[in-house]
């Protein structure tokens, strides 16, 4: 997703883990968020995935996990009792 473009590195060749992190965090406190790392930014973009609507089988597959399960406890879906699904089915 990122790539370098320093001088000393050739342009193409991704950035290092430690890179981005620093990236990252940096820009994290210029706007004023002292705890934030690059994994958080993994996080948001897959809960807003699933608040859009997006299925939970294909965002598993964008974070490359090989069980739906992890996906889901990644995301820490949760049931609102309150709204139930079934609700809707006119039964």
């Amino acid at each position: 997703m990122l790539r370098s473009i320093s001088k000393g590195v050739k342009v193409g060749e991704s950035l290092s883990d430690w890179a981005i992190w620093s990236v990252v965090t940096e820009a994290a406190k210029e706007i004023g968020i002292e705890h934030f790392c690059a994994h958080d930014l993994r996080r948001t973009c897959a809960k807003l995935c699933r608040k859009a609507g997006g299925d939970l089988e294909q965002i598993k597959f964008l974070l490359g996990h090989s069980s739906i399960q992890t996906t889901d406890r990644y995301l820490g879906s949760e049931q609102d009792i309150a709204i139930s699904l079934n609700d809707s089915l006119g039964l």
